[in-house]
């Protein structure tokens, strides 16, 4: 975590130094929300915020550092003995930081439509509380990591500085010292040019 906060932190100092350099910064706000409920004892339900700052030192390229924070619950029923039935919930909270180098395809600055692609860095620390009944929660919290992210997206531009932004990222997560797991999202909001 403190490797990736002085990596901004000095990129933020860096690009703050060539502002005039800067063609223009972008400001995102995106959201994510999914639900799925196979009956009505067993759910689930995810849901994230995100918001990034992008420096653009030239038409193309940016430097994007994010922070997301997400919620997922899954609640699920089963049978634990004849005629009873006991309920697991189990509820994860994410925080992730990223710091990623982006690239826009096209090369028309006034495009409408304008996709994109991103990879470096995040940032992981999740931890999830599960409870059996009425029971006590107990809390399972893996060890904070970094990890590589990745991913693409498009913004749609409604004025000249307004646009709608979508994405769809990937950032793989260290769960114990030898295994991984890809945390992917799709995300939907809006960014300023300015």
């Amino acid at each position: 975590m403190k490797t990736l906060l002085r990596a901004l932190f000095f990129a933020v100092l860096l690009f703050a130094g060539v502002r005039a350099q800067a063609v223009y910064t972008e400001l995102s706000l995106m959201y994510n929300y999914k639900k799925v409920t196979f009956d009505s004892r067993n759910t689930s339900e995810s849901q994230g915020s995100t918001v990034s700052v992008s420096f653009y030192l030239w038409d193309r390229v940016a430097l994007e550092g994010a922070y997301t924070n997400s919620l997922f619950v899954k609640k699920e029923s089963e049978v634990a003995t004849i005629g009873s039935t006991q309920t697991r919930t189990v509820t994860q909270k994410s925080d992730i930081y990223e710091l990623n180098l982006q690239y826009l395809i096209v090369p028309d600055r006034k495009a409408v439509f304008q996709p994109h692609v991103k990879g470096g860095v995040a940032y992981i620390n999740k931890k999830q509380n599960i409870q059996i009944d009425g029971d006590f929660p107990f809390e399972v919290r893996p060890d904070p990591g970094m990890g590589p992210s990745v991913g693409l997206g498009a913004k749609i531009f409604l004025t000249d500085s307004l646009s709608l932004r979508l994405s769809y990222d990937v950032v793989r997560t260290p769960i114990d010292g030898s295994t991984t797991a890809d945390d992917a999202t799709g995300r939907a909001g809006i960014s300023w040019m300015f």
